[in-house]
């Protein structure tokens, strides 16, 4: 596929009153984003995006403050009263006369993912559709108020991004304009003037936020999750380190590197869920050159090669697994020291301890483990 096949039109010019009438939803912020820099950002992805074409409504004066505003291959125009008027007024622009192929896709629909284009793109191609839309095969009952349950078989919802031939996007628009039939979306307006259209599967986390409920839903869609789990034999010895702070006993661990057993699951927990492996893939312990190593240094690398990946921590949760020495008393020292190893806040570490009522090798004092589950969120 060669670059630069098609742009893009989001029509933005809504106001989202089910959302906040005080302010828009595509300005509300979806983590440290907001919801449409969220969407833009995800589109410039690609590099099959030739032109992005953001139709706003003539009063906003947000759109100037969003992060992508000064990207020379982002362009804002002045919306229509109706979806349909606004991505009529894009495909007049001078600068989509050459294009072919052209995507649309709703402003506040963040959770997706520019990968899907290209495959929706190869099927239209493939199959010289005019237009191709994801879809979602409803779950629950369906009810009407005048004709009560229906067979939710025979219905589906439709989603964004949406891809169409140019020519035939721009011959169905103008045709229900004419006929002043307000079209709900592109594949609507296709299928009326008789253009070829099909869908493909979607993806139930692409919802498109209408209310503010929506906003924390799709939150909990953008991080990922790792578990780690760490083991060590601990011998006779003056003290441990757990999360890089020492506690002062009759034990010590046994280890290749410095032993600490916490820092290690939560480095594993990290890299899993960034999909990168294990410790042991980047530190043998069979390489000399990580013999007493600090953990602090490995917890170092796990965070550069996240932030590469454009992640960071949104919480880590570990227990430590151990019959003595007791943690409760060491509880705060440890969370300062791993909130600032970490480079996170305290209030999104969790901390317990427990034991095993003296069963195993844990329970005789022989080792000592800890179990670890991260969520990553984009940065």
């Amino acid at each position: 596929m060669t670059e630069k096949i098609f742009s893009v039109i989001v029509p933005s010019a809504g106001t989202g009153s089910r959302f906040d009438k005080n302010l828009p939803k595509q300005y509300h912020k979806l983590n440290d984003l907001t919801v449409i820099e969220t969407t833009i950002n995800e589109l410039l992805k690609s590099s099959n995006v030739d032109k992005i074409i953001i139709a706003v409504s003539e009063s906003d004066n947000l759109i100037s403050k969003q992060n992508f505003i000064d990207n020379p291959n982002v362009l804002i125009i002045k919306g229509g009263l109706t979806r349909a008027q606004s991505v009529l007024n894009a495909l007049n622009e001078p600068c989509l006369d050459s294009a072919k192929y052209i995507v649309v896709h709703d402003a506040a629909r963040p959770n997706f993912s520019y990968k899907d284009i290209d495959i929706m793109l190869s099927q239209l191609i493939d199959k010289n559709l005019d237009g191709i839309f994801p879809f979602i095969p409803l779950s629950d009952s369906l009810r009407s108020k005048s004709k009560g349950t229906m067979d939710k078989k025979d219905f589906f919802l439709v989603q964004t991004p949406q891809i169409c031939k140019k020519v035939a996007l721009k011959h169905s628009l103008i045709s229900c304009a004419e006929a002043s039939i307000e079209a709900p979306d592109e594949s609507f307006a296709l299928e009326r003037s008789g253009f070829l259209v099909d869908k493909i599967i979607g993806n139930r986390g692409n919802i498109k936020i209408t209310y503010k409920e929506d906003i924390q839903l799709i939150s909990k869609f953008n991080t990922r999750s790792g578990t780690g789990f760490d083991v060590h034999r601990l011998e006779d010895g003056k003290g441990i380190v757990l999360g890089g702070h020492f506690i002062p006993c009759e034990f010590s661990i046994i280890a290749h590197s410095d032993g600490d057993v916490l820092l290690h699951s939560i480095a594993d927990s990290i890299l899993g869920a960034a999909a990168l492996g294990d410790i042991g893939k980047f530190f043998s312990d069979s390489d000399v050159a990580n013999k007493d190593i600090d953990s602090k240094e490995i917890i170092d690398f796990c965070i550069s090669k996240i932030n590469e990946l454009g992640l960071e921590i949104y919480n880590i949760d570990t227990t430590i697994i151990c019959e003595y020495p007791k943690i409760n008393p060491h509880r705060e020292n440890i969370l300062g020291s791993l909130s600032s190893i970490l480079g996170v806040n305290e209030n999104k570490i969790g901390l317990k301890a427990t034991t095993v009522e003296k069963l195993g090798i844990i329970g005789k004092n022989k080792a000592i483990s800890v179990q670890t589950i991260a969520n990553l969120k984009q940065q």
